[in-house]
């Protein structure tokens, strides 16, 4: 039996062309099922008439980020058809394509590829924190949770599917926007995102040796680990 691949799926890469929110959407619950989903489904999913979502597919699949197969036949009628995404098997390109290049770049240059990676994290998170908005007085409850919230925020921007929300101690990445790049070097990617993760809790009372990263912790899943935090 073929053992499932740990790790999230791969998710925020750049398409060619734009695509409409409509179509994106259905490529989002692509990315995120654990299988093949038909049109009825999809259309369920997304609010959008099951016509609509067909011509959503057809390009989707046209474009390489889908696949189509056919169901088993269950006796009369023609077998419906099943669609998945088959974005992991595309070639990264554009930053996707460059975040590898660097990692790679990282891991055979440095003495310390980990310790690099956490450093850029950091930098990534204090070059996306505005001015004040970190608080110079002692933390409290309210400041540790919209710390949570900047993580929460920030993580989403930058193309990971996340469950979970603020408050939860265990948020759930399901999509990895330079997924190719994790796998080849995780000693260095998955330690920019704790980096960037760490850098945005700074200054928030939360101690970053309770915040944990455990990549392809399970099938379909990195799992970030965050302490719980009193109620402000």
């Amino acid at each position: 039996m073929e053992l499932p691949q740990l790790g999230p799926k791969a998710g925020g890469a750049e398409p060619v062309a734009a695509i409409s929110k409509a179509r994106a959407a259905v490529l989002e619950r692509l990315r995120a099922a654990d299988g093949a989903l038909s049109v009825e489904k999809l259309a369920a999913g997304t609010g959008q008439h099951t016509n609509t979502v067909r011509e959503h597919l057809e390009a989707l699949v046209v474009a390489g980020f889908a696949a189509c197969t056919t169901a088993p036949s269950t006796g009369r009628g023609r077998p419906a058809k099943l669609y998945s995404a088959t974005l992991g098997e595309v070639r990264p390109t554009g930053y996707a394509a460059l975040a590898a290049a660097l990692a790679s770049h990282i891991a055979a240059t440095s003495k310390d590829p980990a310790g690099a990676g956490d450093l850029a994290g950091r930098q990534w998170a204090h070059a996306m924190t505005l001015p004040g908005s970190v608080q110079a007085h002692v933390p409290d409850a309210a400041g540790a949770h919209q710390a949570r919230r900047r993580v929460l925020s920030a993580l989403q921007d930058a193309g990971f599917g996340v469950q979970g929300d603020a408050d939860a101690t265990e948020l759930t990445l399901t999509t990895c926007p330079i997924l190719a790049a994790a796998r080849e070097n995780p000693k260095v990617v998955c330690a920019v995102h704790l980096g960037l993760v760490k850098g945005l809790l700074e200054g928030s009372g939360i101690l970053e040796n309770d915040v944990e990263l455990v990549p392809f912790s399970g099938p379909g899943k990195c799992s970030l680990h965050l302490p719980a935090v009193p109620t402000p």
